[in-house]
């Protein structure tokens, strides 16, 4: 019985509620008022940007917004190598699909049905859409649901041809039970995957560990420490670096940390702090892996807003939004052009 009252709190925050940075920021920031990102200009950053507030995906090109969909539950878009298309998730009330879309917002094909006729507990939920580096596959999370308890919500990742044209999926993870799932895909190269493990302890502690796996089905290995507490884990286009969010177990700060990474002995180094002292949330490289951007509060139970810092130390940190309130649970998508 404790397990399974451990379980259900631990799912309601991780498939549901999406971690407390989504319970933060909707917190009001000390009396200011929450602009939508096309009403605000910002300091230009190189090459392009979507991020995700209010359920719409926003473009921001040479210091300005451009909303490119509708305030429609999108969220977590990424963008598909060497091509002019997004794929993105759209969260509904009950369950969650993945879509292509044009770099403009219009939809393509929507990539996954989990909506189901019947009672809510028999949908499925889609999140954390990542593209192969050729873009040929598509890696997400998907709940398969339990043969015995449809109400267990474990995401696992898989991994399914991005043309919609062709059929099949691969199942790359098991997570552990009771957890909420593997989650955060980060794909190789080489053909290996990182991503966010969980695991519970006997006291009903969750834990969150950078992992990786050689290939589908393994058991794979841990390239963090568990009392580090990382997750969100980022890849520099050259894959010599992982940047990461690590709370070393506190629920009130989240700091910013990269490591060296070895694509070719798969080994990480030993992290280090970039940034401390805020509620730091969904890093990513830019093109040239010099800056990273990710999402902080401004003041303390602010609204998240865009941040960078130099990926090597000590960091040159710049607030480049005010006054937004960014979906925390959407990683910036940054590429060149």
């Amino acid at each position: 019985m404790r397990w399974a009252i451990g379980a259900a709190l631990v799912v309601a925050m991780l498939a549901f509620g999406l971690g407390v940075y989504h319970t933060a920021g909707v917190l009001k920031a000390g009396g200011k008022v929450v602009h939508r990102p096309n009403e605000v200009s910002a300091p230009p950053l190189p090459g392009t940007m979507y991020v995700v507030q209010g359920g719409a995906i926003f473009r921001f090109q040479h210091g300005s917004f451009t909303q490119v969909t509708a305030e429609d539950g999108w969220m977590q878009p990424a963008a598909r190598p060497g091509d002019n298309q997004l794929v993105a998730v759209r969260r509904q009330t009950n369950s969650s699909d993945l879509f292509l879309l044009t770099t403009g917002g219009k939809q393509v094909v929507q990539l996954t049905r989990n909506s189901t006729p019947g009672p809510a507990e028999g949908n499925h939920w889609s999140f954390y859409p990542r593209f192969s580096a050729d873009g040929a596959t598509l890696f997400y999370d998907y709940d398969p649901k339990s043969g015995f308890n449809n109400y267990q919500v474990d995401l696992a990742i898989y991994a399914s041809p991005s043309n919609p044209d062709s059929r099949g999926s691969l199942q790359w993870t098991h997570p552990n039970d009771y957890t909420g799932g593997d989650v955060y895909p980060v794909p190789l190269r080489g053909g290996g995957l990182i991503y966010v493990k969980y695991s519970i302890d006997d006291s009903f502690k969750v834990h969150s560990q950078i992992w990786l796996q050689k290939r589908a089905g393994s058991s794979g290995q841990a390239l963090t420490q568990i009392e580090l507490g990382c997750t969100q884990p980022a890849l520099s286009p050259d894959e010599s670096l992982i940047a990461m969010v690590c709370s070393g177990g506190s629920n009130q700060t989240a700091e910013l940390d990269v490591a060296t990474f070895d694509p070719t002995t798969l080994t990480l180094g030993s992290p280090a702090t970039l940034v401390s002292g805020q509620l730091v949330a969904s890093p990513v490289f830019s093109p040239d892996g010099k800056t990273i951007a990710y999402l902080a509060p401004s003041t303390p139970g602010g609204q998240f807003q865009l941040w960078t810092a130099g990926s090597s130390g000590p960091a040159s940190v710049r607030n480049i939004t005010k006054d937004l309130g960014l979906d925390s649970t959407s990683p910036p998508v940054w590429i060149g052009g």
